[in-house]
């Protein structure tokens, strides 16, 4: 049997005011194991492309979901939040 955690899906908005909080954003999410898609309205992208990022309207806030282990979402929304990218709900 498999050792790992329970798999969930969570979705939060962020806020990316400014370009250290886009790098702040994507440095996290490419060190997370956990699918992270990101949407602002019309499109969705990988949350770890920078490319992806800066093709979205980056003045309205994004839709992001995490798909992964229950504990590693929970440490990337609280790193988000740490860093004042996480809008209240």
């Amino acid at each position: 049997m498999s050792k790992r955690g329970r798999e969930m899906k969570k979705e939060v908005k962020v806020s990316l005011g400014c370009k250290s909080q886009i790098v702040q954003f994507i440095n996290m999410n490419s060190k997370s194991a956990c699918e992270i898609d990101v949407q602002d309205g019309h499109s969705y992208i990988d949350g770890k492309s920078i490319v992806g990022l800066l093709s979205l309207n980056l003045f309205r806030p994004l839709d992001v979901t995490l798909i992964g282990d229950d504990k590693k979402i929970t440490n990337l929304i609280n790193d988000y939040d740490m860093h004042h990218l996480l809008l209240a709900e």
